[in-house]
């Protein structure tokens, strides 16, 4: 085995080179030039060699966390030179073409296209030269069009929250809790009396589950028949809770059972048809429409428990989230009860509007 005998380490290493697309040919390596240079960007050293056919060049690989070297044999393979070297591989430098304009211009291939072209291009040309403005005549013309035009200030007015369609009209100025919301705005005092017959039946009756009424509104119902009530209000509360049953049961019944048959109401056709004109477009019900609802049950709601009402189990019945029934409450003017976590209450002066925090996109309330 051969010894080393001795090692190399220069600061002016020797470069070992190759070609990244081929070979020097045979008697070739007599005719080419080298020269070394330092890329100002990059602070590396390139290597550039040259032909009488091409120019090459690459960058030294110069790492200093190891050593290359080149081993060199010495007195018939007995004794080795090391010597520290860098490398490189050099790939052809292709000079890049001069970028000429053209001498053709839009207006030759137009003056082309008018005698040479069919009849559409003709036609076409001559079309787009009729359109073709001068900008600054027109920007001109405007300019001197606009100069006598003043626009008045106009100022900033809060849209009115009752030209809504969808939220109830309220009164947020009014002295009185029953001043806030009119039953006659919710609904026509003549359609809910035709709630009066099946009102007093409820009412009469021992056994309530009979009726099949929604679990929040048959409660609420046993609720009012054991206070000390006088008959006409409790009669008043009880339909109200009747027609809230009905909107509940609209809100729960599937898109696809909503037909041309389907009846909102059982024992009211006039509930039935005001339901369908009120809550409905053109036979469907869409998601603001069941926001609509929604509110309107809420608001009467309060109305028929004197403004005190507890959201969570309402919020199972109509099949709507807790935070969501809580955020309508607020923007119809409710307020959080100071005893219960999830109740409501109306406060007087009623509290300024809030803006919807819903979390898909709907239409505004």
């Amino acid at each position: 085995m051969p010894k080393i005998k001795k090692v190399i380490i220069d600061e002016d290493k020797p470069v070992l080179f190759d070609f990244q697309n081929g070979k020097i040919k045979v008697n070739e390596h007599n005719n080419i030039q080298l020269s070394i240079f330092k890329d100002k960007s990059t602070q590396k050293n390139v290597l550039g060699v040259a032909n009488s056919k091409m120019i090459y060049s690459g960058v030294i690989d110069e790492d200093n966390l190891f050593y290359k070297f080149l081993a060199i044999s010495r007195r018939e393979g007995k004794e080795l030179e090391l010597i520290q070297v860098d490398t490189c591989t050099l790939t052809p430098l292709i000079k890049e073409k001069a970028i000429t304009s053209s001498p053709i211009t839009p207006q030759t291939v137009a003056d082309l296209k008018k005698h040479f072209g069919s009849k559409k291009a003709k036609r076409f040309t001559e079309q787009q030269e009729r359109l073709t403005m001068n900008f600054e005549n027109v920007k001109e013309s405007l300019e001197n069009s606009i100069a006598n035009i003043s626009v008045p200030d106009i100022a900033f007015q809060q849209p009115d929250e009752n030209y809504s369609i969808y939220r109830p009209r309220i009164d947020r100025n009014a002295s009185t809790k029953e001043q806030v919301y009119q039953l006659s705005h919710l609904i026509p005092i003549e359609i809910l009396d035709t709630l009066e017959k099946r009102a007093i039946e409820l009412l009469e009756s021992d056994k309530i589950k009979d009726f099949s009424l929604t679990p929040t509104v048959e409660k609420s119902i046993i609720t009012l028949k054991s206070s000390p009530l006088d008959k006409e209000t409790l009669l008043k509360k009880c339909k109200i809770l009747l027609f809230i049953h009905c909107l509940i049961s609209f809100m729960n019944t599937p898109l696809k059972k909503i037909t041309k048959k389907y009846n909102t109401c059982d024992f009211s056709s006039e509930i039935d048809k005001h339901i369908k004109q009120n809550y409905m477009v053109s036979g469907t019900r869409p998601l603001n429409m069941k926001d609509k609802c929604l509110c309107y049950i809420i608001v009467l709601y309060m109305i028929a428990m004197d403004y005190e009402l507890n959201l969570d189990p309402l919020s199972k019945d109509a099949k709507v989230g807790l935070n969501k029934i809580k955020d309508f409450s607020r923007n119809l003017g409710f307020s959080q009860s100071s005893k219960l976590k999830t109740g409501i209450t109306l406060k007087i002066p009623v509290p300024p509007p809030v803006s919807m925090n819903l979390k898909r996109k709907r239409n505004s309330l």
